[in-house]
């Protein structure tokens, strides 16, 4: 029975003994009066039923007693029940306030509004020492909200998802509170101390932040961006390392720097500018400029930022060196050179231009043609116009006025600008005044048939004014200079057109002809130095070296310098040696042909020799020549930027960086060049490469090579098929191989080919396609493609494309790689080599 089950029955027991007792007392009451009046009355019929009431009386009276006897019998129990009930509950509650007591834990009892009913000694603990002594019947919220404003309670931290609150108190105890509601509606609060907890968690968290401090210094101090920190009041907050080597400052006077002015006055201070204003790049020296930002931060103080662009800075200055130079080689070329966009409005001229017709470089800009100084001419330049924005090039004389009002005739010519989708975005122009010669032929012809004494007279007047045509067609190559290696494309399939035009031209145009084809191979020269010499000057140009055998390009070159041999007189030999080396092909092609080129062009009319040999663990190229040699002194200097030799065998095109750009890719490539030479007998540039691996069989040739100077008949007799999707390409090949009385098909890409031949190639012995095509279809998946249809056709890849990733494509294949801008020398090489058998 539960104790207030047993309360409630003790209860009811002893009220109904009450009741029992008081119907007892009256019962005994009324016997008596009963009794009495039955000795002093008598007997009577009234009296008996008195009596006989009595005597019912007596019995429930009896029954009663015995009823009542039973309650206390019953009531004994409870109460035995009762205190056993009190002691279990006594020593219930006991144990319950010793648990209590025993827990480390504070715990106060509330009622319903707040009141403190109960509390354990660890909750007294709590408030020792901090002025607040809890009683029994104080109000829990009153005491807390009075410890809060007295700052006893420092924090409080807001409750979880499970309503735990937490406190730190002013002895810097932390409590984690815990809440729970009794039946009655009052609270539970337990005072669990979580200062250790609190302390670990610190710790842990000092130790992270410790670490990513640390972790952040170093990504900081490694940065190559240098960083400052000034605080409002001008002190020195923060640095990096990298700050330190850009200020040049010693790290012991940064930290005893009272500011940042006392620091700029110190004598190692770099002179890095902290002013906000002004240009936010600074030259601090040669080997240091930097990019400022000055940053002033929301609470006042200023985050400087220095990012070294030294490098962006020199390559930026590089590119305005060459610039520089490509506007001076076009300003001093006597040709006149104009650029006009497809809105025929005038984008570039050169000095020489503006010059001739009188007019400043501000007033031609942007100007439409029909309103510029060739408004008199425009209609007769309409029929030129449009074929050359139909992608023509066009050449005419023009009738024009000059500067100075006379009248001179202009030989112009158009030539259309492709761009990568091959549309047309504009064309150049390039004039050259043959008002002499046009006068000239002119008299001469008025005179031919009447002074046949004076014919010799005037041939010599026109070769003398061709020459200075030649001369100006000569100056308008470094012009093209200025063009990037986009144009390698329109400039291979110029060359072709030249090329064929040399067996179609009359004799009085021969010398222009002549004059036309040095000058493109001279652009193609320049602009391949000059983006070289850009490349190498700026660090961009990296070598890719692997483990090659040099025997392939040895004999490529030998072959390609046998033909070109035959334009300089030279006699030409080679003995060469298989050998494994770790070079950079494309590389260490460029060192040989500008060594060979060079040994060409100051060898002419002797001897030169292509030999390679291995000599203890190494690999020497050496290339000589029977030229004028060079001197001791001029030794010294050759491999100088623009150093060019006073001799008879100057050119004029030649910009003195051809063995600069020899002397810095050997460096690339760490190849050792040497140079033996004596004047008047000749010079030899070596080349000398370490030998890796040697295979099991090693070649050596030593033979003239002689190249007959017409195609052999099982070449004529081929069927050639070309593919290329630049119009001018295809042109030119077909005219080309007209001109060699051989047949040739060209198409635009593989499925106009395909459409065309009915997927069939039985009708085709040689298949040439370039490697950029439309559609990003490459000549690698066309040959592919042909292969499986026909694996014994030889085909030949020709490309602007000079990147090693090409070429390791085609390694170990039987397909041929020519790079554009191809000459018919070179091509006729090929052709002979590949069907050859």
């Amino acid at each position: 029975m539960q104790p207030n089950n047993q309360f409630t029955d003790v209860e009811a027991l002893q009220k109904a003994l009450y009741e029992q007792r008081r119907e007892n007392e009256k019962l005994e009451k009324i016997n008596a009066a009963l009794m009495y009046r039955m000795e002093e009355g008598g007997f009577n019929h009234h009296s008996y039923r008195a009596f006989e009431h009595s005597v019912q009386l007596s019995e429930k009276v009896s029954q009663k007693t015995e009823e009542l006897q039973s309650v206390l019998q019953k009531l004994e129990q409870s109460n035995a029940e009762l205190v056993r009930a009190h002691e279990e509950t006594h020593k219930v509650k006991q144990r319950l306030h010793d648990a209590i007591e025993s827990t480390n834990q504070a715990m106060v009892l509330l009622d319903r509004l707040g009141g403190i009913i109960f509390f354990n000694r660890h909750f007294e603990t709590v408030w020792d020492d901090l002025s607040i002594t809890p009683k029994i019947g104080d109000n829990y919220y009153d005491i807390t909200q009075a410890a809060k404003h007295s700052g006893v309670v420092r924090r409080v931290l807001p409750a979880d998802v499970e309503g735990r609150m937490i406190y730190q108190l002013s002895n810097r105890r932390w409590y984690q509170l815990t809440n729970r509601p009794t039946q009655e509606g009052g609270n539970v609060i337990l005072f669990n101390d979580i200062t250790e907890v609190k302390l670990l968690e610190s710790n842990r968290y000092e130790q992270v932040i410790k670490e990513k401090n640390k972790l952040l210094q170093s990504l900081i101090d490694n940065i190559d961006v240098g960083i400052l920190l000034i605080d409002k009041e001008g002190g020195i907050a923060f640095w990096n390392n990298t700050f330190l080597t850009q200020s040049n400052v010693p790290q012991h006077v940064l930290v005893n720097s009272k500011n940042i002015y006392a620091l700029q006055n110190n004598r190692h201070w770099s002179g890095l500018n902290l002013n906000p204003v002004g240009p936010s790049t600074q030259i601090i020296h040669e080997q240091l400029v930097v990019e400022r930002n000055i940053t002033t931060l929301p609470e006042g103080n200023t985050l400087c930022t220095f990012t070294n662009v030294t490098s962006q800075h020199h390559y930026a200055e590089t590119l305005k060196q060459n610039e520089s130079w490509i506007r001076m080689i076009t300003d001093n070329v006597p040709a006149l050179i104009a650029y006009i966009g497809t809105d025929k409005k005038f984008q570039y001229t050169n000095k020489g231009y503006r010059d001739w017709y009188g007019v400043s470089e501000q007033d031609i800009n942007d100007m439409p043609m029909d309103r510029s100084h060739l408004k008199e001419v425009y209609p007769n330049l309409i029929q030129y116009l449009r074929r050359v924005n139909q992608g023509e090039v066009v050449s005419f004389q023009s009738k024009e006025k000059n500067a100075h009002g006379d009248v001179g005739f202009l030989q112009k010519v158009y030539l259309p600008h492709f761009n990568e989708s091959g549309d047309i975005t504009g064309h150049f122009v390039l004039a050259t005044d043959v008002s002499q010669q046009v006068e000239s032929q002119l008299q001469l012809k008025a005179a031919k048939d009447q002074l046949e004494s004076n014919v010799e007279k005037r041939t010599r007047e026109l070769n003398h004014a061709n020459i200075a045509l030649q001369e100006a067609i000569d100056s308008k190559s470094k012009f093209l200079a200025a063009i990037s290696h986009d144009l390698m494309q329109p400039l291979s399939a110029a060359i072709l057109f030249n090329e064929t035009l040399k067996d179609q031209v009359d004799s009085s145009s021969s010398p222009i002809v002549a004059a036309l084809d040095n000058s493109l191979s001279d652009l193609h020269g320049l602009i391949r130095t000059l983006i070289e010499t850009s490349k190498l000057d700026a660090g961009v140009l990296q070598p890719d070296k692997q483990q090659e055998n040099v025997l392939p390009l040895l004999k490529q070159l030998a072959e390609e310098f046998t033909h070109i041999s035959k334009d300089y007189s030279v006699d030409f030999r080679y003995r060469l040696k298989e050998a494994f080396v770790v070079t950079d092909v494309n590389l260490l092609s460029r060192i040989l042909r500008n060594l060979l080129i060079n040994a060409m062009k100051y060898g002419a009319n002797g001897k030169v020799l292509l030999a390679a040999r291995k000599v203890n663990e190494n690999l020497e190229i050496s290339i000589y020549d029977q030229g004028v040699g060079i001197s001791e002194d001029d030794q010294k200097v050759i491999f100088k930027e623009f150093s060019r030799l006073e001799n008879d065998f100057n050119y004029s095109y030649s910009l003195g960086l051809g063995l600069y750009i020899v002397d810095k890719m050997s460096k690339l490539l760490e190849h050792d060049i040497r140079v033996r030479s004596k004047e008047g007998v000749g010079a030899c540039f070596t080349v000398t490469i370490p030998i890796t691996e040697v295979g099991d069989t090693s070649q050596e040739q030593d033979y003239l090579y002689t190249l007959e100077p017409s195609l052999p008949d099982y070449v004529l007799d081929k069927h050639i098929w070309h593919i290329d999707n630049d119009a001018n390409m295809r042109i030119a090949m077909q005219t080309l191989f007209a001109n060699w009385d051989m047949e040739v098909d060209t198409f635009s890409g593989f499925e106009q080919c395909s459409a065309v031949n009915n997927g069939s190639f039985d009708e085709c012995d040689m298949l040439i396609v370039d490697y950029h095509l439309d559609e990003e279809e490459t000549g690698l998946d066309i040959a592919k493609r042909v292969r499986k249809i026909a694996p014994s056709m030889p085909i030949m890849i020709c490309t602007a494309n000079h990147s090693k990733a090409l070429a390791n494509e085609l390694e170990g294949t039987d397909i041929q790689l020519l790079h554009k801008p191809v000459n018919s020398a070179v091509l006729r090489a090929a052709l002979v080599s590949s069907l050859n058998g």
